[in-house]
């Protein structure tokens, strides 16, 4: 009888014990800071909260909207920019180093943001010319306010990167970002 109860006692311990050994769950996934268009949810670029520039009346807000379409087509401009890369990755993939070709394709990439880029700030500026005292402080106050949504997006894009290295790290299995959730 002493003999059946040690023989059950060895068969059950194992038994008993595996919960208290085994592998605990993985921390749960950092909770989301941020959605926008590169996640493939939540509002498009523009339509945060609803509007851009909240506090704009609603002629400035047209104001600005118009000025930020100004200028031609943003991936037409794109595309030119990244053909002029794609020319400095291929010379500077070629057998025999050319400097002046490698040279002569940055400065088409830079003369071509460079353009573009005048191109909108002189829109801006004969827009804000157009703005009131009123709607130039509420743009003020709204870009400042895009620009701390985009820091805190930021700093949670990296604060998970970094959670995801360092689990890397230590061997275990990285944590997928969490599912993207809207803004209200």
């Amino acid at each position: 009888m002493t003999r059946k109860l040690l023989l059950a006692a060895l068969i059950a311990a194992p038994l008993i014990a595996a919960p208290a050994f085994a592998q605990t769950a993985p921390p749960a996934p950092p909770a989301a800071h941020h959605a926008g268009p590169h996640h493939g949810a939540g509002p498009r670029m523009g339509q945060m909260g609803g509007r851009m520039f909240p506090t704009m009346s609603e002629a400035g807000r047209k104001t600005m909207h118009d000025a930020m379409m100004a200028g031609g087509s943003r991936r037409e401009d794109r595309q030119k920019v990244e053909a002029a890369r794609d020319k400095m990755l291929a010379a500077l993939e070629a057998e025999r180093f050319d400097a002046g070709a490698v040279k002569r394709a940055m400065e088409e990439e830079r003369s071509l943001a460079d353009a573009t880029r005048q191109q909108r700030q002189t829109a801006m500026l004969a827009a804000f010319q157009k703005l009131s005292p009123e709607d130039r402080k509420a743009f003020v106050t709204d870009s400042r306010a895009m620009k701390a949504r985009m820091q805190g997006r930021m700093e949670g894009w990296r604060d998970g990167m970094r959670s995801r290295m360092q689990m890397r790290s230590l061997g275990q299995p990285p944590v997928p970002p969490a599912p993207p959730q809207s803004e209200l």
